[in-house]
């Protein structure tokens, strides 16, 4: 069994998709303290003017106690932010984005029923997103799993104890993480470390100039039909091991 896990994000990039899309078991990773200078709570849409740019959309949370771990932070619901950010949204209506208002239609749906727990949002807009490209979604929560921390030496080990609680032979991470996992620990552990690694091919956005890549799964939605996205899901990345990481790494140098 194939197991990812990943903090709970806000409408992550597409590559957050892909390790859902390529994993048996997902997990949320919310046993850890909430950094409010991350990405989990905002993403980056296009710029409604300027070409090769970008602006942000962001759902703001409550104050709290430092500390404060991703299972107890909440919403500041208080504030007209769901409106705020379908108004930046229409830009892509004035960039004649072809699935505009399926899309729109999406997301109005989450903002309208979605809960005030950041990870509870968070569980059920991935959730939707999924059921609207097709993809069986199959996840737990880091909290609610029994696993064993004896095992967690260093930041690593967390999804080594997780993944074998749950019973998995394959663990999945993003490539941007690959410095801290022990290879030699995982195997013997019965566990087979990879990396994906997105491509992060172009699609046409509207008539810009150029093509932004790395933006949240909304500009996606805005842009391709179904199909064109699981068909990025299934096969715009690449599986890799450490070393080959290392190697490319070197190559460019």
């Amino acid at each position: 069994m194939r197991v990812g896990i990943m903090q709970p994000y806000f409408f992550p990039y597409i590559g957050y998709f892909q390790l859902i899309a390529n994993t048996d078991k997902w997990v949320f990773f919310d046993v850890v303290q909430y950094n409010k200078k991350s990405w989990m709570n905002r993403n980056r849409i296009l710029h409604p003017t300027r070409n090769g740019e970008y602006q942000y959309i962001n759902v703001p949370i409550k104050k709290h106690k430092k500390g404060t771990l991703i299972r107890d932070v909440a919403i500041n619901m208080d504030l007209n932010w769901r409106q705020e950010i379908l108004g930046k949204l229409t830009a892509y209506r004035r960039m004649r984005a072809e699935h505009y208002d399926e899309t729109i239609a999406l997301l109005t749906s989450i903002f309208d029923n979605g809960p005030a727990s950041f990870l509870e949002f968070s569980v059920y807009s991935t959730s939707m997103v999924c059921n609207h490209l097709g993809i069986d979604f199959n996840f737990e929560i880091a909290s609610h799993i029994a696993f064993e921390r004896g095992i967690i030496d260093g930041p690593g080990d967390w999804a080594l104890s997780i993944t074998k609680a749950l019973g998995g032979n394959i663990y999945i991470n993003p490539t941007g993480g690959a410095g801290i996992f022990d290879e030699e620990k995982y195997a013997s552990h019965g566990i087979d470390l990879l990396f994906l690694k997105p491509k992060l091919s172009p699609y046409k956005q509207s008539r810009r100039e150029g093509f932004l890549p790395g933006l949240s799964i909304i500009d996606i939605l805005m842009f391709n039909e179904i199909d064109s996205v699981r068909e990025f899901l299934r096969n715009d990345f690449e599986l890799c091991r450490k070393e080959q990481l290392v190697n490319q790494v070197v190559e460019r140098e």
